[in-house]
C-alpha cells in the first residue's frame, strides 16, 4: 500500500470517527458538505448588468454548519475575492436577525441601508466596502445565514431535521409593493379643508403597516396639519393629475405609485394645492373623505405631507 493511500484512509477513518468531514488540505480529497443550492441571482434589480453565482456562499453556510474550518476558509476566500453583486443579494435578502453582537459595518447596513429597501443602494454600499469591512460584513451574513438556513426546511424543523442537500433558496428580489393613486378629495385640518391624495393598492401587496415601517409614514391625525415631509408629489407633466410620490435622488429615489395611472382631479383641487403648495397623501384610504375622521381616530390613516414639486 502505497504511502499516499494510506494517508487518504487514515483521514477518512479520522473524520468518521470524529464525525466531521477531513478536509483536503489535510487529505488531498475532494468532499462537499450538506448545504442548500442557492440559485443564481439576476444583477438587474441591483442594477448591474452581470448574474451572481451564488455556488460560494452556498459552500460557506454548508461548511459553517459542519464546523469545517478549512472549507469554510476556503469559501470564504472565493467570495472574499468575487463579485460584490453576492454580497449584496445575500444582504438584501437578510431576513429578521436574532439580538447578537455583530460588526460595526454591518449595524450601518441595518440602520442607514435596509431601511431603504433599495436593491441599488445595497449594491453600491457593498461595492464600496474596503477589504476589512467586507470580509466583517461577510462574516456576518454567512453567519447570519447559517443561524436562518436550518430553519427555512419547514415550521419547527431543526438543524437535524432540516434535509439541506435538496433545500433550493431563491434569493431574487421580490417584486416592490405596487401603489398606485386612488382619488383626490379634501381632508379636514385646524386651517379648513386641505387637498389630499390617497394611495391604493390593487393588488394587496402593499400594506398600512409597511408604509408605517419602510417608508415612514407617521399615523395622521385630523386635529393638525403635519409638516411638510421629505416625500415630494409626482404629476403627470402634461395634465398636471397626480399620480404619486417620491424621496430621494438618483439610485437613492423610493416612488410609490405610477405615472400611467394618475388620479382625477378638479380645478378646485388643483387650485388649493397650488395655494397650500402641498397635499396631504394618505396611505390605502379607499373610503370617502367625509368618513375618514372615523378612520383617524382608530388610527389606520397613514399620511405625509407632500410638497409640490
Amino acid at each position: 500500500m502505497s504511502k499516499d493511500h494510506a494517508r487518504k484512509r487514515r483521514a477518512r477513518r479520522t473524520a468518521q470517527n470524529a464525525g466531521s468531514s477531513y478536509t483536503s488540505a489535510n487529505a488531498g480529497t475532494l468532499h462537499t458538505h450538506p448545504a442548500p443550492t442557492l440559485v443564481p441571482v439576476s444583477g438587474a434589480p441591483f442594477g448591474v448588468a452581470h448574474t451572481a453565482d451564488m455556488a460560494a456562499a452556498s459552500a460557506a453556510i454548508g461548511a459553517r454548519l459542519a464546523d469545517c474550518d478549512p472549507c469554510r476558509a476556503s469559501a470564504m476566500a472565493r467570495l472574499m475575492l468575487g463579485k460584490s453583486l453576492v454580497l449584496a443579494v445575500l444582504a438584501a435578502s437578510l431576513p429578521l436577525v436574532p439580538n447578537r453582537e455583530f460588526s460595526t459595518v454591518t449595524h450601518v447596513f441595518w440602520d442607514e441601508v435596509q431601511p431603504h429597501a433599495n436593491h441599488p443602494y445595497t449594491y453600491v454600499f457593498t461595492a464600496g466596502l474596503g477589504a476589512v469591512e467586507r470580509q466583517n460584513f461577510l462574516e456576518d451574513l454567512i453567519s447570519i445565514w447559517t443561524m436562518v438556513v436550518p430553519h427555512l426546511g419547514g415550521a419547527g424543523r431543526t438543524l437535524e431535521g432540516a434535509d439541506l442537500t435538496s433545500m433550493i433558496i431563491n434569493l431574487a428580489p421580490a417584486p416592490p409593493p405596487v401603489y398606485r393613486a386612488g382619488r383626490t378629495g379634501f381632508v379636514p385640518t385646524p386651517q379648513g379643508p386641505f387637498p389630499a391624495l390617497t394611495l391604493a393598492s390593487p393588488d394587496m401587496s402593499g400594506s398600512i403597516q409597511e408604509l408605517a415601517e419602510r417608508y415612514g409614514f407617521p399615523l395622521y391625525a385630523w386635529d393638525t396639519l403635519p409638516d411638510v415631509s421629505a416625500w415630494v408629489l409626482q404629476q403627470h407633466s402634461a395634465t398636471l393629475h397626480p399620480w404619486g410620490v417620491r424621496q430621494g435622488e438618483g439610485s437613492r429615489s423610493l416612488t410609490l405609485g405610477s405615472v400611467e395611472h394618475p388620479a382625477e382631479a378638479t380645478s378646485e383641487w388643483f387650485d388649493a394645492a397650488q395655494r397650500a403648495g402641498s397635499v396631504m397623501v394618505l396611505g390605502l384610504w379607499t373610503g370617502d373623505f367625509n368618513s375618514l375622521i372615523h378612520a383617524v381616530q382608530a388610527q389606520e390613516i397613514f399620511a405625509v405631507r407632500a410638497p409640490l414639486e
